[in-house]
């Protein structure tokens, strides 16, 4: 440990230093898009937050340890970044361990870190402290100035050949919107994501629909069958800063695999976005899910860097 580094807790003065440190591993952070996030965020969710400072104050790393919905049951989310000019000198060791002696304090059984997947270095420093690469996820980003939803319309057609039509909930009443965070939770957990996972609790499935904040009823698609029946979902959300539109979910119903659905509800959402003006769509994905890998190649998604989920036990 290098003489003169102190821990302290972070506070909202610092976030512009915090961010600088955040954009080392996730460029782009900015200190009010924390400061955003912190406002949706139920403040008890974030157990620790910490900044490394040297001895004239200037920040040289940080760490976060937080609840995260996708983690593993019994598992914290953690964050460690260290200033690239002073990696290698002790400084994510004395981060790292006051964030496993947060985790256990928490009774947390785990941490997992996200660590971008080209990044072999960080993902080495974790590997040495006994974590274990679970899971890879990556962006993927659709250039909507150009798309044309022409050559689809035969998937169009066959989901009209089999009664099934589309629709979103703008307009929707109370009890229309509580059916929908209801089938949200069935989905989630049927994703590769969050499968064998327990439901989330609905104020969780509130909040990734943004029902808090400013929801967009209109940007959620359903596909339904011809008895009234729910078969599919496909969500949109708009970052309109930073001017993209982002396709947060799309799943079916067991009953409904295989009939080609995904695709065609993709488009729902896609010609949302571009009646939304948003030049670019962006969804994330899971490595394993090859069914919906191959749905957004065939839509002309583009492949992006991407991040690996590693476990650490405690």
């Amino acid at each position: 440990m290098s003489a003169g580094w102190s821990l302290r807790p972070v506070t909202p003065e610092d976030f512009p230093a915090l961010a600088a440190l955040w954009s080392c591993s996730r460029p782009g952070v900015t200190a009010e898009g924390i400061q955003a996030t912190d406002a949706r965020r139920d403040p008890t969710h974030t157990l620790r937050r910490r900044l490394l400072v040297d001895a004239a104050g200037e920040a040289v790393g940080a760490s976060q340890l937080q609840t995260f919905a996708f983690a593993p049951p019994g598992f914290l989310q953690a964050q460690v970044v260290v200033e690239p000019r002073l990696r290698q000198q002790g400084a994510g060791r004395q981060l790292w361990a006051d964030v496993v002696q947060a985790g256990r304090e928490a009774q947390a059984s785990g941490l997992t870190l996200d660590v971008a997947d080209d990044d072999p270095g960080s993902l080495a420093w974790g590997t040495r402290r006994g974590a274990v690469t679970r899971v890879h996820r990556f962006a993927s980003e659709l250039d909507l100035t150009t798309f044309d939803a022409a050559p689809f319309q035969s998937r169009l057609d066959q989901a009209a050949a089999q009664g099934v039509t589309f629709k979103d909930l703008g307009g929707a009443g109370e009890e229309e919107v509580e059916r929908f965070v209801n089938f949200v939770a069935d989905r989630l957990t049927e994703t590769p994501d969050l499968r064998g996972h327990p439901r989330w609790p609905l104020a969780e499935v509130r909040r990734l629909l943004r029902l808090n904040a400013v929801a967009r009823p209109d940007w959620w698609v359903l596909a339904v069958g011809p008895q009234g029946e729910w078969l599919g979902t496909s969500i949109l959300e708009g970052f309109h800063r930073q001017n993209f539109g982002y396709n947060s979910l799309t799943a079916t119903a067991p009953e409904a695999r295989g009939r080609g659905l995904a695709l065609p509800l993709k488009l729902q959402v896609i010609a949302r976005a571009q009646a939304a003006g948003f030049p670019m769509l962006r969804t994330n994905n899971h490595s394993g899910n090859a069914p919906m890998l191959a749905v957004n190649q065939r839509l002309g998604y583009q492949s992006r860097t991407g991040r690996f989920e590693v476990h650490f036990t405690l």
